[in-house]
């Protein structure tokens, strides 16, 4: 609402107009006090896209991590999720968990535009 508003004010002023100055607004389901979903953002990559190109373009399984699973936990739908999590901490002992950081690097345009975007993303994840 409070954004809203100040679009309204923005666009009521000559500046605002002819600069089109606003803040841009996306819909969020929350699903705990600090953490929740954002609506898709068009014309954006998702994580995973990033992910599959980066695993693609080095011949690494999609899935690694849910084959991992399933060869440690054949039965994983089955088991209880105490047991699932000891699953997936088995799959993360045995696996480096860096693809997303390292694409990151790699589609950032320099070092200095990518310092000051790493720690908003590590708080996020």
């Amino acid at each position: 609402q409070l954004f809203g508003l100040v679009n309204a004010l923005l666009a009521s002023t000559d500046d605002g107009a002819r600069l089109d100055l606003g803040i841009q607004r996306y819909s969020v389901v929350p699903l705990s006090t600090n953490s929740g979903l954002i609506e898709w953002v068009p014309r954006c990559d998702t994580l995973h896209t990033l992910v599959r190109a980066y695993r693609t373009s080095r011949s690494v399984l999609l899935n690694v991590e849910h084959r991992l699973m399933l060869h440690f936990a054949p039965d994983l739908e089955s088991l209880t999720l105490l047991q699932r999590m000891e699953a997936f901490q088995h799959v993360l002992s045995h696996t480096e968990g860096m693809d997303l950081a390292r694409v990151l690097w790699v589609k950032a345009p320099s070092s200095e535009e990518w310092l000051p975007r790493r720690p908003p993303l590590s708080r996020s994840l």
